[in-house]
């Protein structure tokens, strides 16, 4: 599949395939340098009596996006938007245990400074952000439950993450 996208700069209509998602690219007219869009994210016009989506949906469709970024051989066989929320649940948490035998760290974020490039734990540890990733900490708010796995920091209410050291 691929992703169908905007030029921010241009307009000129670009696309992309699914694995480049969340990548930098440029762009083909103008040579600008674009953030190429989740490929399951549609931009739709909502009608004004549209309820918001619910939490636990927009949860369960992360973590169907994270699985399939981790590219487990045996997972490609399966359609993750077949299989019940509970299996994918657990499916992701063995996947994070696997990645790095068990060796994580969790806890919550405590204080976030610096333009998003330090994020400082409840446990006083302190985690630089990775310059390309700090737009994405831009959205992260003390009190957010996180895990650490290697050189990534997982935000786990909305499956997002970051490199750190």
């Amino acid at each position: 599949m691929t992703i169908d996208f905007s030029c921010s700069n241009c307009s000129s209509a670009l696309t992309a395939p699914d694995e480049y998602a969340g990548k930098i690219a440029k762009c083909k007219k103008c040579q600008a340098k674009v953030r190429i869009p989740e490929a399951d994210v549609v931009d739709l016009e909502l009608e004004p009596d549209t309820l918001a989506p619910d939490p636990y949906q927009k949860l369960m469709s992360n973590l169907r996006q994270e699985l399939k970024k981790m590219r487990f051989p045996d997972l490609q066989r399966f359609d993750l938007n077949e299989l019940p929320d509970e299996d994918v649940k657990a499916i992701f948490e063995w996947g994070m245990w696997t990645f790095n035998l068990g060796s994580s760290e969790q806890g919550r974020i405590d204080e976030i400074k610096y333009d998003w490039r330090l994020v400082i734990l409840s446990d006083g540890s302190r985690w630089e952000v990775e310059d390309g990733d700090a737009y994405t900490v831009d959205g992260w708010v003390a009190g957010d439950e996180i895990v650490i796995v290697s050189d990534r920091m997982y935000r786990l209410n909305v499956s997002e993450s970051v490199t750190v050291s």
